[in-house]
Parts: C-alpha cells; sequence; structure tokens
C-alpha cells in the first residue's frame, strides 16, 4: 500500500469521526433541557395560536426573517444580536466587543510572555477573543433571566388582583409596565406600545416570547392564549402560575444556597497562590524572582496557571447543579 493511499484512508477515517463526533453533538446539545424546554414551549405556542394569524393573512411577526442578502454569518449572528439587545440594550453589543478585545490583549500576552509550545499560539490568539465574547453574552443573558424572574411573580400577582377586578388583560399589561422594576417595566411596556397601536394580542405575545426566550415567561404567554379561546378563570390560572414560578425561584436559591461551599472554596483556592507569592515576593524576593528569570520557572509558572485554571473551572462546572427542569 502506498503513502497516497494511507493519507486517503486516514483522511476518511477522520472525516468520518469528525461526522459521527458532529451528529452526537447535536443530539446531545438537543437533549439539553433548555433546548427540550424551548422546543416544548414553542410547539404548544403555536399549536394553541401561532397558526392562527398565518391563516388569517396577517403579518408573520417573525423577529428573525431572513431574507436574499442574508448569509449564513448573518443567520447566524443575526438572532443572537437580537437577543442581546433585548438583555442588555444599545450597549450590550459594546460590551462584548470590549472583553473580546481584553480577552485578546490577555491572549497576546500570554504568547508573548508565555513558554507555550508553537502550535498552541495560533489557538491562543484566536481562542482568547472567541471565549471572551462567548462568556461576556452568557453573563449578560444570566443576568436579564435572573433579574426578570426576580420580578415576575410580583408582576403576575399584580394582573391577577386587576383582573379578578373586572380590569381587561390588555389595559393590566400597560398598568404592570409602570408598576414594576427593570427589565421588566422595559419589556411590558413594549408590549403595552404595541397592543396600544393596533396589534393583535396573540401577535404581542408571540413577539415578546420569542425576544425574552424564558419559560416563564412562556407559560405566561400561553395561559393567557388558552383563556382567550377556551375561557375560564384566569385569575386562578394566573395565580396558580404564580406559585410555581415562585417555586422554581426557590428551587434556584435553595441550589445556590447548597453549592455555597464549593463556590467558596474555589475563591479560596485561586487567592492561595496569589497569596503565598505576594509573601514570598515581601520575605525572600530573589528566591521568587527565578520563576521570572529562567526558563525552568517560566515553564514551572505557566504549568501552575494552567493547572489552577483547568481545576477553577472544573470545580466551577461541579457546583453548578441543573435547576432548568
Amino acid at each position: 500500500m502506498s503513502l497516497v493511499d494511507l493519507v486517503t484512508i486516514a483522511s476518511f477515517v477522520c472525516v468520518l469521526l469528525a461526522g459521527v463526533m458532529l451528529v452526537i453533538l447535536q443530539d446531545m446539545q438537543r437533549n439539553q433541557p433548555p433546548s427540550r424546554i424551548k422546543l416544548r414551549m414553542t410547539n404548544s405556542f403555536m399549536a394553541h395560536g401561532g397558526h392562527v394569524a398565518n391563516a388569517a393573512g396577517q403579518p408573520d411577526l417573525d423577529l428573525f426573517r431572513t431574507s436574499r442578502k442574508d448569509n449564513a454569518l448573518t443567520r447566524w449572528t443575526g438572532p443572537r444580536l437580537a437577543r442581546l439587545r433585548t438583555v442588555a440594550g444599545t450597549n450590550g453589543l459594546r460590551v462584548v466587543i470590549v472583553v473580546a478585545l481584553v480577552a485578546g490583549l490577555v491572549g497576546f500576552l500570554m504568547v508573548t510572555f508565555m513558554p507555550l509550545p508553537e502550535f498552541t499560539k495560533p489557538f491562543v490568539l484566536a481562542g482568547m477573543p472567541i471565549a471572551g465574547a462567548v462568556q461576556s453574552y452568557r453573563f449578560l443573558v444570566n443576568r436579564f433571566r435572573k433579574r426578570f424572574l426576580d420580578g415576575f411573580p410580583d408582576v403576575i400577582d399584580m394582573i391577577v388582583r386587576a383582573v379578578r377586578a373586572g380590569v381587561p388583560v390588555t389595559h393590566v399589561i400597560g398598568s404592570a409596565a409602570s408598576e414594576c422594576a427593570e427589565p421588566l417595566k422595559s419589556e411590558f411596556q413594549l408590549m403595552a406600545d404595541s397592543l396600544q397601536v393596533g396589534l393583535d394580542l396573540e401577535e404581542v405575545l408571540t413577539v415578546a416570547m420569542r425576544r425574552i426566550e424564558i419559560a416563564d415567561f412562556s407559560f405566561f404567554c400561553v395561559c393567557l392564549l388558552l383563556q382567550r379561546e377556551t375561557g375560564g378563570q384566569l385569575g386562578e390560572t394566573l395565580e396558580n402560575l404564580s406559585g410555581i414560578v415562585r417555586t422554581r425561584r426557590e428551587i434556584r436559591q435553595k441550589t445556590k444556597a447548597l453549592t455555597g461551599e464549593a463556590r467558596i472554596t474555589t475563591k479560596i483556592l485561586a487567592a492561595i497562590p496569589v497569596f503565598i507569592m505576594l509573601s514570598m515576593y515581601m520575605l525572600n524576593k530573589s528566591y521568587l524572582l527565578i520563576l521570572f528569570n529562567t526558563e525552568a520557572g517560566h515553564k514551572t509558572l505557566t504549568f501552575g496557571v494552567i493547572s489552577i485554571v483547568a481545576g477553577l473551572i472544573v470545580i466551577g462546572k461541579m457546583s453548578k447543579l441543573d435547576t432548568s427542569r
């Protein structure tokens, strides 16, 4: 067998393994609780009201509609940029860009001063900005989700009291916008403005659900649409939903309390090396400078930093329990 045949067979096997791994990763992503919840809520929402607007000939208010000028990159970035504007406003993109630039600078300093292998330097230079942008995006989304869910049960209780007093839901949404705090205020005010200009409640809820992308709010939208189509006691339904949302919030808080020891341990482990190095610098400066003035010291310091960062990431993953179900 010649070298060309060996290279061909090896390339085919590598491509085949890469394809299998990609299929497995996609299947794992679809089976994640957030993906399953989002799919379930989308199917339930569309089954109970999403098809009515299209059947009536009304415009499809899809936030992420594509056009002929779109390509694969814009189709991938469009929904994420829209999501970023929702969770952080106009400053969200600036924050992500600044964090990506800072991460790129850190990667450049790592490549310059750390004795990394040559083949890893391009990955560090390219990976650090991407990792910084992804982490900042996740931070903004999680911060928005936490702030939204902290005040959402109180808004539902306000709507329940108004509905039981005989106030229509379309009017209650505007009143709730003036009483609640951010980010609920902006989202409900946008819904109220849309209703005032003549949009149907179904269209407003469809757009809001796709914009906010929180399961608890999607439950709220489904309850409103079901009551609109089938009737029933909306106040009792929303009161039960408020109890469910509060219970889910309590579970998240209990999870945070249970994992508090692991999170404190992570912070202590991260601070111990810095504290020891500062102490050694003050007590015996020449002994510590060996790490910075010799090649062996550079390698030891690099290995230590990488090991500590990897350990902190593992501990952080272990301390985050899944409460999305």
